[in-house]
């Protein structure tokens, strides 16, 4: 185990002290070629041996007459399962907070193991929610819309279950036998192919016993609507264009400054597919950047860029190699790199900054060479200023620029950081730590945000996507005070200038779009104008 002040990059989320002490993670993933070979190596063994660790001392917990807290919201079923539903059966809790990036990254390896073992295996997500935000029902609905879950889901009430199987780090997978009985842990992300052997093993040792049942489960995963938007992230305005990023319907939107539809760019189906606006495919989309004739995107779940010619809409990939990787160093070809959650966009010049949400660190990409790479942050989760490569970012999801400086949305951290790009350093602007947040104006040393995710500057001022405080906050860089704008939202994920005193925002959990006056707060729908919508 690391210190609080030593952490790997890519540690799972540990909740038992203020400053998040990081663990190691086993288990295989793809890294990059151009990363620290030694370090790279070093971390693999550690981490495969801390894993195994973990598989032989496992707490046995003493299983209460009712292994869910009375009273628990369940997701995606008729009814709360009991304890009868689990018995005879092989399952797997996967222990996650939302907005969690390593969370995030588990989801498709439980998708995998779903389609794999089918009924033999009932995976079920244990919400044990880091932010206040995350305990209430109707984000977790959005957060399961958005990435399309279909095993039940339960809210972890007073972090029982967290408590019962002696849970520390996000996320956590335990696998219990056929008698509720847990038979291995796995921490952190990556555990793919250990989790489907334990599984195998496991379900061999029970049939064998006879003690596999497989009996009808209140399964009822929530449908999906194919028109209008899905969990819509991010928004980008041109002096012609509007592009919105439908990350539930994996696909991007491209409009006229009225709303009108001008073309919907993807089919709709995951994938990473180039091509004609109705062939292509992404995957999770966020990120978006008018550059020119350009659109560049931020394909999240590709782990690549990808760039939408305009107006036509035909869809290059010009970024990532499609492999998640950490500990990139320098600037690479840049389709030769693994990317790692790239969750924002900020062109500058010839210059386009990238949200790297997976490896905490802002990278920019060379438009004209091609070239990208990590620009600052260690690599390292934490919130620490100083040079650009020793200071540490938290799960970076939103920019915006102004005047040398590049501001970040750190989420983890709920605060927002900025670069001075003249001086190669960091500074925090508002926030003090990763288990720090809240809604409170005033001075910059006493507010605090709640896992903001997006930035932009408008008339001398900062505003926020304060999105787990279903906010708009503003900050005013002369006073270094922070007010609240309007909290009428639904985890606002990107917002971006409108006009004079307008700002446009995904409001993400509401399935729509909307203004935002900045002189008065009011909201208004901004409706899109076509076919599906």
């Amino acid at each position: 185990m690391s210190t609080p002040h030593q952490r790997l990059r890519d540690a799972p989320r540990i909740a038992h002290s203020r400053h998040a002490a990081q663990g190691l993670r086993g288990g295989r993933r793809q890294t990059s070629h151009v990363a620290h070979t030694g370090f790279q190596r070093l971390r693999r063994v550690i981490g495969h041996l801390f894993a195994c660790l973990l598989l032989i001392g496992i707490a046995t917990p003493a299983l209460a007459a009712d292994l869910f807290p009375a009273g628990a919201p369940w997701f995606n079923v008729s009814r709360p399962l009991t304890n009868a539903d689990l018995a005879g059966r092989v399952v797997l809790l996967d222990f996650f907070t939302p907005g969690c990036i390593n969370c995030i990254h588990m989801l498709p390896e439980t998708k995998r193991l779903e389609h794999e073992f089918g009924n033999r295996l009932l995976i079920i997500g244990v919400n044990s929610p880091k932010f206040t935000a995350s305990q209430q029902s109707s984000n977790i609905k959005g957060f399961i819309a958005r990435y399309h879950i279909t095993h039940p889901i339960v809210t972890d009430k007073g972090m029982t279950l967290w408590k019962l199987f002696s849970v520390y780090a996000w996320p956590t997978q335990i696998l219990l036998g056929p008698n509720l009985m847990p038979v291995a842990r796995f921490v952190g992300e990556g555990h793919y192919a250990q989790i489907r052997e334990a599984v195998i093993k496991t379900l061999a040792k029970a049939r064998a016993a006879g003690d596999l049942t497989h009996a009808a489960l209140p399964l009822k995963p929530p449908p999906v609507d194919p028109h209008g938007l899905l969990q819509p992230g991010k928004v980008a305005v041109s002096g012609s264009y509007v592009a919105v990023s439908d990350t539930g319907h994996n696909r991007i939107l491209l409009l006229n400054r009225d709303g009108k539809l001008l073309r919907i760019i993807g089919t709709g189906k995951p994938g990473a597919v180039n091509g004609a606006a109705d062939a292509a495919r992404f995957d999770s989309p966020q990120g978006l950047a008018f550059v020119g004739r350009s659109l560049y995107v931020a394909d999240t779940g590709n782990q690549l860029i990808r760039r939408i010619a305009l107006p036509s809409g035909a869809v290059t990939t010009v970024a990532g190699n499609g492999h998640q990787a950490y500990g990139v160093v320098g600037m690479h070809a840049a389709r030769s790199v693994g990317l790692n959650s790239p969750w924002a966009l900020e062109a500058v010049g010839n210059t386009l900054y990238i949200a790297m949400a997976g490896d905490h660190q802002v990278w920019r990409y060379d438009l004209k060479q091609g070239r990208i790479g990590p620009y600052a942050g260690s690599g390292y989760e934490g919130l620490s200023n100083g040079a650009l490569a020793r200071a540490k970012f938290a799960q970076s999801s939103g920019l915006a620029y102004h005047d040398g400086i590049l501001y970040v949305a750190d989420p983890e951290s709920s605060s927002v950081r900025a670069i001075i790009i003249a001086q190669n350093r960091v500074r925090t602007v508002l926030g003090f730590g990763l288990f720090d947040f809240g809604l409170r104006d005033g001075p910059s040393p006493q507010a605090l945000l709640q896992h903001d995710q997006g930035l932009a500057w408008l008339n001398g001022k900062l505003y926020i996507a304060d999105t787990f405080n279903n906010a708009i906050r503003v900050y005013e860089p002369g006073s270094q005070q922070l007010t609240t704008l309007t909290t009428a939202l639904a985890q606002p994920g990107g917002l971006a200038e409108f006009g004079p005193h307008t700002l446009l925002v995904a409001d993400t959990n509401a399935n729509r779009m909307v203004t935002v006056d900045t002189e008065n707060g009011a909201v208004q729908d901004w409706p899109i104008k076509g076919s599906g919508f």
